[in-house]
Protein backbone atom coordinates (compact mmCIF):
# COMPACT_ATOMS: atom_id res chain seq x y z
CA UNK A 1 0.00 0.00 0.00
CA UNK A 2 1.50 3.50 -0.82
CA UNK A 3 0.59 6.86 0.14
CA UNK A 4 0.68 9.71 -2.35
CA UNK A 5 0.01 13.43 -1.17
CA UNK A 6 -1.18 15.70 -3.89
CA UNK A 7 -2.00 18.69 -2.60
CA UNK A 8 -4.71 18.62 0.00
CA UNK A 9 -5.77 15.07 -1.59
CA UNK A 10 -4.56 11.95 -0.34
CA UNK A 11 -4.72 9.02 -2.74
CA UNK A 12 -4.08 5.41 -1.76
CA UNK A 13 -2.59 2.91 -3.97
CA UNK A 14 -1.70 -0.92 -3.52
CA UNK A 15 1.97 -1.74 -4.83
CA UNK A 16 2.34 -4.18 -7.15
CA UNK A 17 3.53 -7.45 -5.41
CA UNK A 18 6.72 -7.19 -8.05
CA UNK A 19 7.51 -4.01 -6.64
CA UNK A 20 7.14 -6.19 -2.87
CA UNK A 21 9.86 -9.08 -4.15
CA UNK A 22 12.41 -6.26 -5.32
CA UNK A 23 12.20 -4.32 -2.37
CA UNK A 24 12.64 -7.40 -0.42
CA UNK A 25 15.58 -8.75 -2.31
CA UNK A 26 17.31 -5.46 -2.47
CA UNK A 27 16.99 -5.03 1.22
CA UNK A 28 18.24 -8.45 2.09
CA UNK A 29 21.32 -8.10 -0.36
CA UNK A 30 22.40 -4.78 1.53
CA UNK A 31 22.08 -6.56 4.30
CA UNK A 32 24.01 -9.52 3.59
CA UNK A 33 26.49 -7.06 2.08
CA UNK A 34 27.61 -4.76 5.54
CA UNK A 35 27.42 -8.57 7.36
CA UNK A 36 30.08 -9.46 4.85
CA UNK A 37 32.49 -6.32 5.59
CA UNK A 38 31.70 -6.65 9.39
CA UNK A 39 32.84 -9.80 9.58
CA UNK A 40 36.08 -9.02 7.55
CA UNK A 41 36.80 -5.60 8.17
CA UNK A 42 35.63 -5.19 12.18
CA UNK A 43 35.72 -1.19 13.02
CA UNK A 44 35.67 0.37 16.37
CA UNK A 45 32.88 2.18 17.68
CA UNK A 46 32.96 5.31 19.61
CA UNK A 47 31.74 4.94 23.25
CA UNK A 48 30.19 8.24 23.33
CA UNK A 49 26.84 8.12 20.38
CA UNK A 50 27.69 5.01 19.19
CA UNK A 51 27.79 6.15 15.44
CA UNK A 52 30.82 5.21 13.60
CA UNK A 53 31.96 8.47 10.70
CA UNK A 54 31.87 8.11 7.23
CA UNK A 55 35.76 7.93 6.97
CA UNK A 56 36.20 5.33 9.02
CA UNK A 57 33.48 3.27 7.03
CA UNK A 58 35.66 3.87 4.10
CA UNK A 59 38.57 3.06 5.40
CA UNK A 60 37.48 -0.25 6.80
CA UNK A 61 35.75 -1.62 4.27
CA UNK A 62 38.42 -0.34 1.16
CA UNK A 63 40.48 -4.26 0.50
CA UNK A 64 44.00 -2.11 0.55
CA UNK A 65 45.65 -5.14 1.95
CA UNK A 66 43.99 -7.44 -0.59
CA UNK A 67 44.55 -4.82 -3.11
CA UNK A 68 48.62 -4.71 -2.38
CA UNK A 69 48.75 -8.45 -2.47
CA UNK A 70 46.81 -8.78 -5.26
CA UNK A 71 49.33 -6.41 -7.50
CA UNK A 72 52.24 -6.73 -6.38
CA UNK A 73 54.45 -8.39 -9.50
CA UNK A 74 55.67 -11.55 -9.12
CA UNK A 75 59.54 -11.77 -8.19
CA UNK A 76 61.45 -12.27 -11.49
CA UNK A 77 63.94 -15.46 -11.88
CA UNK A 78 67.29 -14.84 -11.31
CA UNK A 79 68.91 -15.15 -14.95
CA UNK A 80 70.88 -17.88 -16.23
CA UNK A 81 74.50 -18.16 -15.41
CA UNK A 82 76.24 -16.61 -17.66
CA UNK A 83 79.38 -19.46 -18.69
CA UNK A 84 82.58 -19.19 -18.14
CA UNK A 85 85.47 -20.09 -20.23
CA UNK A 86 88.12 -22.81 -19.77
CA UNK A 87 90.54 -19.74 -19.06
CA UNK A 88 88.73 -18.58 -16.46
CA UNK A 89 87.08 -21.78 -14.97
CA UNK A 90 90.63 -23.09 -14.00
CA UNK A 91 94.06 -22.30 -13.23
CA UNK A 92 96.61 -21.48 -15.54
CA UNK A 93 99.36 -24.92 -16.09
CA UNK A 94 102.73 -24.31 -16.33
CA UNK A 95 105.15 -26.87 -18.70
CA UNK A 96 109.03 -26.41 -18.81
CA UNK A 97 110.03 -27.30 -22.15
CA UNK A 98 113.09 -30.09 -22.05
CA UNK A 99 113.14 -31.49 -25.79
CA UNK A 100 110.32 -34.04 -25.37
CA UNK A 101 107.02 -34.21 -27.03
CA UNK A 102 104.72 -32.13 -24.78
CA UNK A 103 100.86 -33.85 -24.46
CA UNK A 104 98.22 -31.69 -24.77
CA UNK A 105 94.73 -32.54 -24.29
CA UNK A 106 91.61 -31.06 -26.12
CA UNK A 107 87.35 -30.71 -25.08
CA UNK A 108 85.63 -30.85 -28.13
CA UNK A 109 83.99 -27.07 -28.61
CA UNK A 110 86.04 -25.71 -26.15
CA UNK A 111 89.07 -23.63 -26.67
CA UNK A 112 92.45 -23.80 -25.70
CA UNK A 113 94.88 -21.27 -25.09
CA UNK A 114 98.66 -22.21 -25.04
CA UNK A 115 101.66 -19.73 -24.76
CA UNK A 116 104.88 -20.19 -25.89
CA UNK A 117 108.04 -19.13 -24.70
CA UNK A 118 108.80 -16.77 -27.67
CA UNK A 119 106.97 -15.82 -30.54
CA UNK A 120 105.98 -18.23 -33.52
CA UNK A 121 106.94 -17.81 -36.84
CA UNK A 122 105.35 -21.02 -38.34
CA UNK A 123 103.21 -24.21 -37.21
CA UNK A 124 102.86 -27.04 -38.92
CA UNK A 125 99.47 -28.46 -38.09
CA UNK A 126 98.27 -31.63 -40.41
CA UNK A 127 95.85 -30.66 -42.87
CA UNK A 128 93.13 -33.25 -41.96
CA UNK A 129 93.44 -31.58 -38.23
CA UNK A 130 93.48 -28.23 -39.45
CA UNK A 131 89.99 -28.67 -41.68
CA UNK A 132 88.15 -29.70 -38.33
CA UNK A 133 89.74 -27.11 -36.26
CA UNK A 134 89.79 -23.48 -35.49
CA UNK A 135 93.68 -22.09 -34.61
CA UNK A 136 94.65 -18.50 -34.46
CA UNK A 137 98.20 -17.65 -33.51
CA UNK A 138 98.72 -14.33 -32.45
CA UNK A 139 102.34 -12.39 -33.22
CA UNK A 140 103.00 -12.61 -29.78
CA UNK A 141 103.49 -16.48 -29.32
CA UNK A 142 99.80 -17.70 -28.07
CA UNK A 143 98.00 -20.42 -29.52
CA UNK A 144 94.08 -20.27 -29.41
CA UNK A 145 92.79 -23.96 -30.95
CA UNK A 146 89.37 -24.94 -30.93
CA UNK A 147 88.49 -28.73 -32.01
CA UNK A 148 85.31 -29.08 -33.96
CA UNK A 149 85.34 -33.08 -34.03
CA UNK A 150 87.67 -35.49 -32.08
CA UNK A 151 90.18 -36.78 -33.10
CA UNK A 152 94.03 -39.24 -31.84
CA UNK A 153 97.08 -38.20 -31.02
CA UNK A 154 98.79 -35.70 -33.88
CA UNK A 155 102.08 -34.34 -33.72
CA UNK A 156 102.43 -30.58 -34.29
CA UNK A 157 104.93 -28.55 -34.79
CA UNK A 158 105.91 -24.73 -33.61
CA UNK A 159 108.96 -23.10 -34.90
CA UNK A 160 109.93 -19.82 -32.80
CA UNK A 161 111.27 -16.61 -34.40
CA UNK A 162 114.67 -17.94 -32.79
CA UNK A 163 114.69 -20.74 -34.72
CA UNK A 164 113.44 -23.38 -31.41
CA UNK A 165 111.57 -26.57 -32.61
CA UNK A 166 108.59 -27.45 -29.83
CA UNK A 167 107.10 -30.26 -30.10
CA UNK A 168 102.92 -30.99 -29.18
CA UNK A 169 101.46 -34.45 -28.94
CA UNK A 170 97.46 -33.08 -29.60
CA UNK A 171 94.45 -34.85 -28.56
CA UNK A 172 90.80 -34.11 -28.95
CA UNK A 173 88.25 -35.91 -27.05
CA UNK A 174 84.58 -35.05 -26.62
CA UNK A 175 84.56 -35.98 -22.78
CA UNK A 176 87.82 -34.56 -22.07
CA UNK A 177 88.48 -31.86 -19.39
CA UNK A 178 89.00 -27.94 -20.10
CA UNK A 179 91.74 -27.01 -18.41
CA UNK A 180 93.03 -23.38 -17.98
CA UNK A 181 95.85 -21.72 -20.39
CA UNK A 182 98.59 -23.48 -20.58
CA UNK A 183 101.81 -21.64 -20.16
CA UNK A 184 104.85 -23.28 -22.29
CA UNK A 185 108.60 -22.25 -20.32
CA UNK A 186 112.13 -22.50 -21.64
CA UNK A 187 114.85 -22.43 -19.34
CA UNK A 188 117.35 -21.38 -22.02
CA UNK A 189 115.15 -18.60 -22.53
CA UNK A 190 114.40 -17.74 -18.83
CA UNK A 191 118.59 -17.87 -18.38
CA UNK A 192 119.27 -15.72 -21.20
CA UNK A 193 116.82 -13.10 -19.72
CA UNK A 194 117.95 -13.09 -16.18
CA UNK A 195 121.44 -12.85 -17.56
CA UNK A 196 120.50 -9.65 -19.24
CA UNK A 197 118.88 -7.83 -16.83
CA UNK A 198 121.89 -8.00 -14.63
CA UNK A 199 123.67 -6.93 -17.77
CA UNK A 200 124.62 -3.68 -18.24
CA UNK A 201 123.29 -2.69 -22.02
CA UNK A 202 125.59 -0.55 -24.47
CA UNK A 203 124.71 2.92 -23.31
CA UNK A 204 125.54 1.93 -19.90
CA UNK A 205 128.26 0.63 -20.93
CA UNK A 206 129.37 3.66 -22.82
CA UNK A 207 128.23 5.69 -19.55
CA UNK A 208 130.94 3.53 -17.09
CA UNK A 209 133.43 3.88 -19.57
CA UNK A 210 133.40 7.81 -20.01
CA UNK A 211 132.97 8.23 -16.31
CA UNK A 212 136.59 6.66 -16.30
CA UNK A 213 137.93 9.47 -18.01
CA UNK A 214 136.88 12.01 -15.89
CA UNK A 215 139.50 13.65 -14.08
CA UNK A 216 140.43 13.35 -10.69
CA UNK A 217 139.52 16.85 -9.95
CA UNK A 218 136.14 16.36 -11.23
CA UNK A 219 134.87 13.20 -9.93
CA UNK A 220 132.69 12.89 -7.12
CA UNK A 221 134.88 13.18 -3.99
CA UNK A 222 138.10 15.63 -4.69
CA UNK A 223 136.38 18.78 -5.76
CA UNK A 224 133.28 17.37 -6.12
CA UNK A 225 129.91 19.74 -6.41
CA UNK A 226 128.20 20.38 -2.96
CA UNK A 227 125.30 22.19 -1.62
CA UNK A 228 126.77 25.29 -0.15
CA UNK A 229 129.23 26.11 -3.28
CA UNK A 230 129.45 25.54 -7.11
CA UNK A 231 131.98 23.06 -8.37
CA UNK A 232 135.08 23.66 -10.34
CA UNK A 233 133.43 23.38 -14.09
CA UNK A 234 130.52 25.66 -12.82
CA UNK A 235 133.11 28.41 -11.59
CA UNK A 236 135.74 28.30 -14.91
CA UNK A 237 132.42 28.69 -17.50
CA UNK A 238 131.44 31.56 -15.56
CA UNK A 239 135.00 33.14 -15.35
CA UNK A 240 135.47 32.26 -19.35
CA UNK A 241 132.19 33.30 -20.56
CA UNK A 242 133.59 36.95 -19.66
CA UNK A 243 136.10 36.62 -22.31
CA UNK A 244 134.33 34.66 -24.63
CA UNK A 245 130.90 35.77 -26.00
CA UNK A 246 127.76 38.24 -25.12
CA UNK A 247 127.48 39.23 -21.77
CA UNK A 248 123.87 37.86 -21.71
CA UNK A 249 125.51 34.56 -21.88
CA UNK A 250 127.21 34.80 -18.83
CA UNK A 251 125.53 32.40 -16.30
CA UNK A 252 124.21 33.46 -13.48
CA UNK A 253 126.20 32.97 -10.50
CA UNK A 254 126.67 34.58 -6.72
CA UNK A 255 130.19 35.88 -7.20
CA UNK A 256 132.14 39.05 -5.83
CA UNK A 257 134.21 40.54 -8.19
CA UNK A 258 137.70 40.79 -6.21
CA UNK A 259 140.84 43.14 -7.40
CA UNK A 260 143.87 41.34 -8.84
CA UNK A 261 147.67 42.40 -8.92
CA UNK A 262 149.78 41.46 -11.59
CA UNK A 263 152.84 39.53 -11.24
CA UNK A 264 155.98 38.89 -13.32
CA UNK A 265 155.64 35.28 -15.34
CA UNK A 266 158.45 34.16 -14.26
CA UNK A 267 157.72 34.53 -10.31
CA UNK A 268 154.91 31.54 -10.35
CA UNK A 269 155.07 29.67 -14.01
CA UNK A 270 158.46 27.15 -14.48
CA UNK A 271 159.37 25.51 -17.50
CA UNK A 272 157.39 28.20 -19.60
CA UNK A 273 157.82 30.94 -18.50
CA UNK A 274 160.55 32.09 -21.14
CA UNK A 275 158.25 31.39 -24.23
CA UNK A 276 155.01 32.63 -22.60
CA UNK A 277 153.97 36.03 -20.43
CA UNK A 278 150.80 35.29 -18.61
CA UNK A 279 148.91 38.17 -16.92
CA UNK A 280 145.57 37.44 -14.34
CA UNK A 281 142.58 39.70 -15.97
CA UNK A 282 140.01 38.96 -13.90
CA UNK A 283 139.48 37.19 -10.51
CA UNK A 284 136.11 36.81 -8.75
CA UNK A 285 135.13 34.96 -4.78
CA UNK A 286 132.35 32.19 -4.99
CA UNK A 287 131.94 30.88 -1.31
CA UNK A 288 135.26 30.37 -0.34
CA UNK A 289 137.17 29.78 -3.25
CA UNK A 290 138.29 32.19 -6.01
CA UNK A 291 138.61 31.80 -9.91
CA UNK A 292 140.91 33.97 -11.87
CA UNK A 293 141.34 34.41 -15.35
CA UNK A 294 144.83 35.13 -17.09
CA UNK A 295 145.29 36.31 -20.26
CA UNK A 296 148.48 33.78 -22.46
CA UNK A 297 150.55 34.88 -24.97
CA UNK A 298 153.20 32.92 -26.68
CA UNK A 299 155.92 34.34 -27.93
CA UNK A 300 158.10 31.30 -29.25
CA UNK A 301 158.19 30.34 -32.74
CA UNK A 302 156.82 27.19 -31.53
CA UNK A 303 153.89 25.67 -30.47
CA UNK A 304 152.95 25.73 -26.94
CA UNK A 305 150.63 23.17 -25.06
CA UNK A 306 148.77 23.74 -21.55
CA UNK A 307 150.47 22.35 -18.97
CA UNK A 308 148.42 23.28 -15.21
CA UNK A 309 151.79 21.49 -13.72
CA UNK A 310 153.98 24.30 -14.69
CA UNK A 311 152.11 26.68 -11.94
CA UNK A 312 153.90 27.11 -8.67
CA UNK A 313 150.90 27.53 -6.48
CA UNK A 314 148.61 26.24 -4.70
CA UNK A 315 146.08 25.20 -7.52
CA UNK A 316 142.52 23.60 -6.88
CA UNK A 317 141.87 23.16 -10.49
CA UNK A 318 143.06 24.60 -13.53
CA UNK A 319 141.91 24.57 -17.26
CA UNK A 320 142.52 26.10 -20.63
CA UNK A 321 139.92 27.49 -23.29
CA UNK A 322 142.29 26.56 -25.83
CA UNK A 323 144.74 23.34 -25.05
CA UNK A 324 147.61 24.46 -27.61
CA UNK A 325 148.83 28.34 -28.11
CA UNK A 326 150.11 28.78 -31.79
CA UNK A 327 153.11 30.01 -33.03
CA UNK A 328 154.26 33.87 -32.71
CA UNK A 329 152.40 35.72 -36.06
CA UNK A 330 149.96 32.80 -36.06
CA UNK A 331 147.24 34.63 -35.26
CA UNK A 332 146.40 31.18 -32.76
CA UNK A 333 149.00 32.10 -30.04
CA UNK A 334 146.67 34.26 -27.74
CA UNK A 335 144.07 32.36 -25.46
CA UNK A 336 142.65 32.73 -21.82
CA UNK A 337 143.45 29.95 -19.26
CA UNK A 338 141.68 29.99 -15.56
CA UNK A 339 142.56 28.44 -12.04
CA UNK A 340 140.60 27.88 -8.97
CA UNK A 341 142.31 28.60 -5.30
CA UNK A 342 141.46 28.71 -1.86
CA UNK A 343 143.06 31.92 -1.38
CA UNK A 344 143.07 35.31 -3.43
CA UNK A 345 145.44 34.21 -6.74
CA UNK A 346 148.35 37.27 -5.31
CA UNK A 347 148.78 34.60 -2.14
CA UNK A 348 148.04 31.37 -3.63
CA UNK A 349 151.16 32.30 -6.14
CA UNK A 350 153.16 34.56 -3.96
CA UNK A 351 155.38 31.66 -1.77
CA UNK A 352 155.69 29.32 -4.96
CA UNK A 353 154.74 26.18 -3.17
CA UNK A 354 153.76 23.22 -5.38
CA UNK A 355 151.15 22.26 -7.91
CA UNK A 356 148.20 20.44 -5.86
CA UNK A 357 145.43 19.51 -7.86
CA UNK A 358 144.63 16.61 -5.65
CA UNK A 359 143.17 19.01 -2.73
Amino acid sequence: MGVVNRGSHRICRRRAPSEGILMKTWVCSQIIAWSVVIALCPFAVHAGDGQVSAAEVAAAVTPTSVSSVDSAPALASPPDPVPTSATDAASDTRIMWQGDPIPIGLKVQVEQRIDFPEPIAEISVPREIEQHSRIVLTPTGHLHWTANTPFASTRVLATSVSGSLYQLDVTARPDGVASGRIVLTDPVLDAAALAKAHTPDDRAKREQAAAQLIPKFLQQGAGAPSSDKPNYVTLSRFALAHFTGPRRLIPQLDAIRVAVRPMKTQAWLRVQSSALTLQPLAQWKAGDRYVTVLGALNRSAAEVAFDPRAFRGDVLFAAALHPMLGPRGSGHNQSVWVVITSQPFNRAFDHGTALSLDR
